[in-house]
């Protein structure tokens, strides 16, 4: 059985390796201790992957950016693009959006302007 560092399990189920370290604290997944840093085993890993334990998992919250460069005429390609992107989505869409033409604009929508909330469930 294979022990893999915090890092490298939070990479395989794909998050932060600060949240995979709260949820052992929080008995979430189980961890052993290797001198003084924590590893996962690679059976409760892929477990948790696969999604066996359903009581930890949370929806995955997803936000969509579509970017077109032109004001107008370029409508279809922004539906495109959301097309897209929905359909690679593998979690929940909580908002989606629809930049045109902020090349040209100084006050163009940024990553300030996306707060969000998530809200409990």
């Amino acid at each position: 059985m294979e022990l893999p560092r915090m890092s490298k399990a939070a990479k395989h189920l794909g998050m932060h390796p600060m949240t995979l370290r709260q949820w052992a604290l929080d008995g979430k997944i189980p961890f052993t201790w290797v001198g003084r840093e924590r590893r996962f085993s690679s059976v409760d890993v892929e477990n948790m992957k696969r999604g066996s334990d359903c009581s930890t998992s949370r929806p995955r919250l997803e936000l969509l950016y579509v970017r077109v460069s032109g004001s107008s005429g370029q409508e279809s390609s922004l539906e495109a693009q959301e097309a897209e992107l929905r359909a690679t989505s593998t979690g929940e869409i909580v908002k989606v959006v629809r930049d045109r033409g902020s090349g040209l604009k100084e006050n163009r929508p940024g990553p300030g302007c996306w707060r969000w909330s998530r809200t409990a469930r």
